[in-house]
């Protein structure tokens, strides 16, 4: 492999990773928001 091959699958590793992190935080928030709404609601009734 040349450096041009290395870097790209560097590059696309990183862009594989960047796009999991992505999804990681996004449910993990949606998940907080479900804890912090299911809150607000449990004490309204």
């Amino acid at each position: 492999m040349d450096d041009r091959t290395d870097n790209a699958v560097v590059e696309a590793g990183r862009k594989r990773a960047r796009r999991t992190a992505l999804w990681i935080g996004l449910v993990a928030a949606a998940i907080y928001a479900a804890f912090i709404l299911s809150g607000v609601i449990g004490r309204a009734h």
